[in-house]
């Protein structure tokens, strides 16, 4: 699916959203005025008094006759609103019940902030970004945070349960503490089955729950934006300058992608070249150790991925959780 595919999808589902914001307030305005038949009449006599208002400073000549009439329609509209205030309290409803509710209220679900030419929610832009990049194969945030760690499934032997528990503490202080972390990039190594998907996906809901735009890929959804910008098969292909931009950007499985001659190498150098000359964040998990990151990408690819002056590795050890 192409960027303009995913950005019509998107709009309609705003569009829905709205409608079905709209009809949750009608039914909660329709509830508060069945415990209070007066609430109904004050809105009515507010919509009422705005409508007779307009029409009378219409046929009005003096400028200080319609602005005084302005201001008392304007006292009299604050008396009724707080009236109906008083009234929905004392129905056991809050002051703002029959107030429009939004998922965002930046947008108010519109999905665009801003005056002519206006441009995308942040929320609209985040939203973007993870249909075009994730697959459906990432587990949910849901299953996958801190808030679910147990460190009970880390056997004890070897020093697994205690080295588990440092590194997802170090992981959380990345997550919280993003963007202003200790350090710009973080790598997860180890064999399979340790956990490394684990945390990068607890980190990415942290970061994502804190209000940040984060974008969280596989190897093999990178390896797809860089070979879709190689080939230059769409027009409006923005999957992998997308990759560059994002503020955080977790890849998983790193060395799991396939090899392309002239995309793989190339564009992963280039990603993490222009990320690291930008200062962006980037977490990344993998199963190859620093020899295998050189032997598999080269030392200009391995560099940049082991850089000590703006990350720090944390190598996972310990038996396979899922033979346990």
């Amino acid at each position: 699916m192409t960027r303009a595919d995913c950005v019509r999808e998107l709009l309609s589902e705003y569009q829905a959203r709205r409608a079905q914001n709209e009809r949750e307030q009608d039914a909660r305005i329709a509830e508060a005025e069945r415990a209070d038949p007066e609430i109904a009449r004050i809105r009515e006599e507010s919509r009422s008094l705005a409508f007779d208002a307009l029409k009378r400073i219409m046929t009005i000549e003096s400028e200080a006759e319609r602005r005084a009439l302005a201001e008392q329609m304007r006292q009299r509209g604050i008396f009724n609103n707080g009236e109906i205030r008083r009234r929905l309290r004392a129905a056991g409803f809050p002051e703002d019940y029959l107030e429009p509710r939004y998922r965002c209220e930046i947008c108010k679900d519109t999905g665009y902030v801003g005056d002519a030419p206006a441009r995308f929610c942040d929320c609209f832009e985040a939203e973007l970004r993870r249909r075009m990049h994730e697959d459906g194969s990432m587990a949910g945030t849901d299953e996958q945070r801190f808030e679910r760690f147990d460190p009970s499934v880390f056997p004890e032997e070897g020093g697994q349960r205690a080295q588990m528990l440092a590194i997802r503490r170090a992981c959380e202080d990345y997550a919280d503490s993003f963007p202003h972390t200790k350090y710009l990039n973080l790598l997860l190594t180890g064999s399979g089955g340790l956990g490394k998907t684990f945390l990068l996906n607890c980190i990415y809901e942290r970061v994502a729950s804190r209000g940040f735009p984060a974008v969280r890929v596989t190897a093999f959804r990178m390896f797809e934006a860089m070979r879709r910008q190689h080939m230059a098969n769409s027009p409006d292909e923005r999957g992998f300058a997308d990759l560059i931009a994002a503020p955080l950007l977790l890849i998983d499985d790193l060395g799991s992608e396939p090899m392309m001659r002239n995309v793989t190498v190339e564009y992963l150098f280039t990603l993490l070249n222009e990320r690291m000359a930008a200062r962006r964040h980037t977490v990344i998990a993998t199963n190859l150790d620093p020899v295998q990151l050189n032997e598999h990408y080269g030392e200009r690819v391995a560099s940049r991925v082991l850089d000590r002056s703006l990350g720090v590795a944390m190598r996972l050890s310990g038996r396979d959780l899922r033979l346990l």
